[in-house]
This record gives C-alpha cells, structure tokens and sequence, in this order.
C-alpha cells in the first residue's frame, strides 16, 4: 500500500506516529490530536516544509502509529519514545541531551549566575534543569543587567579605578575599581535567589514595563532586547514554578472530556501520573461520581504519600508535559487540588457537581 493510501486509514484519534526509512529505523516520533490530520500533512503542500522535514519526508518508508484516549497522553506517550528509540529527526531529542542549569556559587566573594550542563555537590545553588538554551541565555543576561552583577568572566576581580563599561552603562555594580561593594554585590545575590525561587516578581514587571516604554519612543533595539530577555527570564521561572510543584508532590485530580457521554479522570501526584479512569456519565449522577472519586483519590493518593525531593531529568519533562498541558486546556479540563490531610474528608460533591456541569455545558 502506498504511504499516501495508507494515511487515508489513520484513525482520528490522539496518539503518536514513529516514521521509517527504508531500513526500518525510526527515524521521526510525534503526537497528535488527529493522526490522519496530523500524518497526511507530510504527504500535501511539500513547498510549505522546511528544508530539514523536507529531507525527512523523503526518506519515508513506513510508519506506525499508536493510539491513546487524550492529548496528554499523547505528549508524556512521545516524551518517553522519543528517549527510548533517539530518532535523528528529532529536534526534542536535542533539547532532552543538553539540559542546562544556572549556577551561583554563593561561596565566592563576587558570585556571577552561569549556565552549566549539569548539577554537583560543590555547595552551589543550582536552578533548572532548562531545556531551552537561549531562553536561559536571555534570562541571565537579564539577571546581570538588572542586578548589577559583574560579566567578566576572570578568576579574580581586578583593580580598574577606571571600571568597565558595563559600570559606566549602570548595569554593573563595579567590583573591579576595587571598592568595597561586597555587601551591596550579596544583597543583589540575595535579590536573584528570591527571583528564581519565584517570591518576587517585580523585577519581570520592570522588565516589562521598560519595554513597553522603549516601544513607545521608537526605540526598536532596546524593545526587542527586553523582548528576549522577558521571554528568557519568564521560561526560567515558569519552569522553576514546575519544578517546586512536582517536588512538593501535591495532589491533583483533572477531568478532561471523553467523547460524548463519558470524562476522563487523570490522578496526579507532583510529577507522576498515577492512575486514569473513563467514567461514563449518561447514567452516572453526581452523587455516584462523587463516591467514585472520593473511592479512587483514596485509593491513589493514600499508597503515593511521599516524593522524592530531588527529581530526575525524566520526571521534570513528564511534570512540564502534565502542567503545560493543564493550563494551555484550562478551559476544557476541571482541575482540583486534593490536600493531603484531606483526603478521606474531604467534599468531593462539589468536584463532581464541577465535572457534571462542565460535561453538560459543552
């Protein structure tokens, strides 16, 4: 059968598709909402595909595909196939192999933030990890700017009464003219922990507001560099949010809609998903659904009390899968948190009555 003909056999269901070459090496994994949408793109308008898909395309030989009840589990499906089999065409693959962290080593005298591949037990605070390299990139550069922090990149900070430019520009505090600036340099350091440890969010609502006022006054450059380092520092802070979430392991029950008469109900504990159950609605009332959940957090949650505080690469790509996932479909998926004191106890009509209402209302 030709790959045209087949394509036209594809479900339209969610789920991921592994292409083959001629040797039958995988050689691209995706997801998808709609597999016969989603595939048969490869196969029309070949002029609209980058040179890179172009070449991929051509070396097309086969191709399977498995499916699933839901996006999301689509994406955590493609995450874990994609580390699996290391397809070539994988752009994700390369994000996966080069994680990077940002790295203050707060034992120095004048500590700089750096971006490095990987964690050590040098006494270092360490963030991440990032799969996206420019976006920390931008976010560093933002963090040096509006802090003060020193760029050079020496062992030692030398004796220039002079200073740098970066002094004369504002955005260093100046440690190289040999002045004592130390306790001014550790109170910034201290300002860039709580930053990245997402307790103050005033220094992003500057970097904004700076670029919005150079856009206004025409300054073009300026607006595209706030630009970049907003996009770089929000990424940064954003994955840190996740990251303090799935560590902390909090209980999450999410309802996503299953076709027409039925929700689907995913059970989350910080980074890991942990059970899924379809519930047909049409003869479930909201009293039913109520002791089904309260059955099944039980069951879920009270065997799963503990994480572990520090989390693999792996589980921190499921949890950005999971989260990003939840609030991009924050209108199309009931989410509710389950406290952990609280979960025999607690009132699980109200989570039902939510779910009933939602289905009803689509």
């Amino acid at each position: 059968m030709e790959l045209k003909e087949a394509v036209k056999t594809l479900p339209k269901q969610p789920g991921i598709y592994l292409l083959k070459n001629s040797q039958g090496m995988v050689i691209y994994v995706g997801k998808a909402k709609n597999l016969k949408a989603r595939v048969s793109q490869y196969f029309q308008n070949s002029k609209s595909h980058s040179q890179r898909i172009a070449e991929m395309i051509q070396q097309i030989d086969n191709f399977e595909y498995i499916t699933v009840d839901t996006e999301l589990e689509a994406f955590l499906l493609e995450c874990k196939t994609i580390k699996e089999l290391r397809p070539p065409y994988n752009k994700l693959l390369k994000n996966y192999l080069n994680y990077k962290y940002i790295k203050l080593d707060i034992s120095k005298a004048y500590p700089i933030p750096e971006i490095v591949t990987g964690k050590k037990g040098d006494g270092a605070l360490y963030f991440g990890p990032f799969t996206s390299q420019s976006s920390v990139e931008n976010a560093v550069l933002f963090l040096k700017d509006h802090f003060g922090i020193r760029k050079c990149n020496g062992r030692s900070v030398r004796n220039t009464p002079s200073g740098c430019l970066n002094l004369q520009l504002g955005t260093c505090s100046g440690p190289c003219t040999g002045k004592d600036v130390q306790e001014q340099y550790a109170q910034q350091i201290g300002k860039i922990v709580s930053l990245l440890q997402g307790k103050d969010q005033e220094p992003v609502r500057l970097l904004k507001s700076k670029m919005l006022t150079a856009a206004e006054r025409l300054e073009f450059e300026k607006a595209a560099a706030c630009r970049e380092q907003l996009k770089g520092i929000r990424h940064v802070l954003y994955k840190q949010k996740i990251i303090k979430i799935s560590a902390y392991g909090r209980n999450i029950i999410a309802a996503e809609k299953y076709g027409d008469n039925a929700v689907k109900l995913f059970f989350i504990k910080g980074n890991r998903l942990l059970q899924k159950e379809v519930i047909l609605l049409a003869d479930c009332s909201t009293a039913v659904l109520e002791e089904k959940l309260q059955k099944l957090s039980a069951a879920c949650f009270r065997n799963h009390r503990g994480l572990e505080s520090t989390l693999s690469q792996e589980e921190i790509d499921e949890a950005h899968i999971i989260y990003t996932y939840l609030k991009k479909n924050s209108n199309g998926i009931i989410r509710a948190n389950i406290p952990a004191s609280r979960i025999e106890t607690l009132n699980y009509g109200r989570i039902s009555g939510m779910i009933m209402e939602h289905h009803n209302s689509r």
